[in-house]
């Protein structure tokens, strides 16, 4: 995360050819530099503050209805949206003339896309793990709210089971020039918003806070949970916390207009886009020179070190290197048998917890079952056989659904425990490898995610079809003469073994699922940490062959490559001058 950004330097319009300006240095160093990573953000950058956009980021636990929020914002479903978590890429939502949308995929590609497949890209249904390799979507929108260049952002949900969705939903932090925060009832707040929340404070003055699904609780609840929300985000983030609006976004969208405090919150959003609009964009701008030109320096201290060192001393390291990664690949490969045998534990806690469950339920749901046949409607036109089995059905997936509730989270934390003593090994051996490259690796990644819930999805389905109940033509004619007591007698103890059955065979199949998405997220976690190493190897290895080819080059190749790297650090050092000496200014309150 980038440093702490409550700064302000000249108004924007006096200072903005000359941020400009450093942009543009900081493309061009880096195209000398053959760093077309930091040269597309610095591309990017340049690119959205010429069109004076800014970005307010919508932030929060997952399922908790951001992307039906925006829609409502926008007013039309532009964002898919779901039971489940959805969102699992970045979407900006932008000012168009018409509506369409415009893929961003990793490599530096962009396709064009009919708003209707938006869900085939940022949804993990649909881009599973993101193998498409997308970077982001960006979605156009004739609105009137977007028209001065605020940019909505759909972020992924924090706290799901997809690890990879928090993760985004981090990454784009050094990004987010405003946030608009969606808070809950169930929990108001939790443990992982207030620390994303806490670094996008470290940067974002303008933070404005939404209660959503406000239609499903009470005045009195809703007050309770803003009354916490307020009070906990105050402690945490050291700022006092304003207005929490209180909106539905069903309803908004239901009814095609806002209800509640929508308009106040519209009011509020509206007056970022006309009043602190510049300051925003000024603020973005500044942000990304400071990162941007550290990144470069650093590029170009590996670069230099690697051309001055002698040739012994390069090679050695990299030798080291080689060795280090080798090391950690053969103890990982160990590691791994024992994290599978952690594995192994979690399935067979599951199991015993699963028995658990079946003891103490079966009796009840028998009972349960018989007072909902007695209870029931006699059926008009239809077998009471066919009454009876749909009640057996419908008793099961409702204990079923209670049971999956309490248990995915609780088989989670295992998996948790185990896949974080992995992640902590994983991260030593980095750390490791960092050490013995002499600072050559300083732009790569040093740690792992220290995201350890699962990082794949389940499969679930219920069975309702073996052992399924079924009434023979003999016994439907006796039926037409028997009287409904007769049939509910004669029938709820065969019904009552389906019940049995679907309980027994759809928990079986509950932790079926547990089992392959604790194997599946343990290989996702394994393949990452292994694919680290091997990006670590190669980039090490680039730098060398480069400075290597430098050499051969000759001695003159080698004061020239040195000349370069000079006087593009000293550019850059300048503009991170002229970025040190803006003033100070103490942060507002959050709106």
């Amino acid at each position: 995360m980038e440093a702490p950004s409550q700064t302000f330097g000249p108004a924007p319009d006096e200072s903005r050819t000359a941020r400009h300006g450093s942009l543009l240095r900081l493309i061009a160093a880096a195209r000398e530099l053959q760093n077309d990573r930091i040269g597309r953000e610095a591309q990017a950058l340049a690119d959205r503050v010429a069109d004076k956009r800014f970005f307010v980021a919508c932030i929060g636990q997952f399922k908790r209805g951001k992307s039906s929020l925006l829609n409502a914002l926008v007013g039309t479903s532009v964002l898919p949206t779901g039971v489940v978590p959805v969102t699992a890429i970045a979407t900006v939502v932008r000012h168009g003339p018409i509506l369409r949308s415009e893929v961003h995929f990793e490599k530096g590609a962009r396709q064009q896309i009919q708003i209707e497949s938006v869900r085939d890209y940022v949804s993990e249904t649909h881009n599973l793990s993101n193998y498409k390799g997308v970077a982001a979507v960006e979605v156009f929108v004739p609105s009137a709210l977007l028209a001065s260049g605020m940019c909505l952002v759909d972020t992924p949900g924090v706290g799901s089971t997809y690890a990879g969705n928090t993760a985004v939903t981090r990454a784009f932090v050094p990004h987010i020039d405003a946030a608009l925060v969606v808070l809950g009832a169930d929990p108001p707040i939790s443990g992982e918003e207030l620390a994303l929340l806490d670094e996008v404070a470290g940067q974002a003055t303008e933070m404005i806070f939404v209660l959503n699904k406000a239609d499903r609780m009470s005045a009195a609840e809703s007050g309770e949970a803003i009354a916490f929300a307020r009070r906990t985000l105050g402690q945490k983030l050291g700022r006092e916390i304003g207005n929490i609006f209180r909106v539905s976004s069903a309803e908004w969208l239901e009814r095609r207009q806002p209800t509640r405090e929508a308009p106040a919150l519209l009011a509020e959003l509206e007056r970022l886009a006309t009043q602190t609009a510049p300051q925003l964009v000024a603020q973005a701008e500044r942000r990304g020179v400071r990162r941007l030109s550290a990144a470069l320096i650093g590029e170009i201290d590996i670069q230099r070190r690697t051309l001055t060192a002698p040739i012994e001393e390069s090679q050695a390291t990299a030798h080291r290197l080689r060795q280090v990664i080798g090391d950690a690949e053969r103890s990982l490969s160990d590691l791994s048998h024992l994290f599978k045998a952690e594995q192994e534990r979690v399935s067979r806690r599951c199991n015993e917890r699963r028995d658990v469950f079946l003891a103490r339920i079966l009796p009840s749901a028998r009972k349960e079952f018989h007072d909902a046949i007695l209870a029931a409607e006699k059926p008009r036109g239809r077998p009471v056989s066919e009454t009876v089995t749909e009640i057996a059905q419908t008793i099961s997936r409702r204990l079923l659904d209670q049971w999956l509730a309490e248990e995915r989270p609780a088989a989670e934390q295992m998996y948790r425990e185990s896949a974080l003593r992995f992640i902590t090994l994983a991260n030593d051996y980095l750390h490791r490898i960092a050490d013995s490259s002499d600072s050559m690796l300083a732009e790569l990644p040093r740690e792992v995610s220290n995201e350890s819930g699962f990082r794949a999805k389940g499969r679930l389905y219920f069975g309702e079809h073996f052992g399924y109940p079924r009434e023979s033509v003999p016994e439907r004619i006796l039926n037409v003469f028997r009287s409904r007591n007769r049939q509910l007698e004669l029938t709820e103890a065969k019904v009552a073994r389906y019940l049995d059955t679907l309980l027994s065979l759809n928990s079986t199949r509950i932790l079926n699922d547990f089992d392959e998405i604790v194997r599946e997220s343990g290989r996702r976690l394994e393949a990452e940490i292994r694919s680290m190493l091997v990006e670590l190897r190669t980039s090490a290895e680039t730098i060398l062959a480069r400075a290597e080819a430098t050499r051969a080059a000759g001695a003159e190749a080698v004061r020239s490559s040195l000349d370069q790297l000079d006087r593009l650090r000293e550019q850059i050092a300048a503009i991170q001058k002229h970025d040190n000496s803006v003033h100070l200014i103490k942060p507002g309150t959050f709106a």
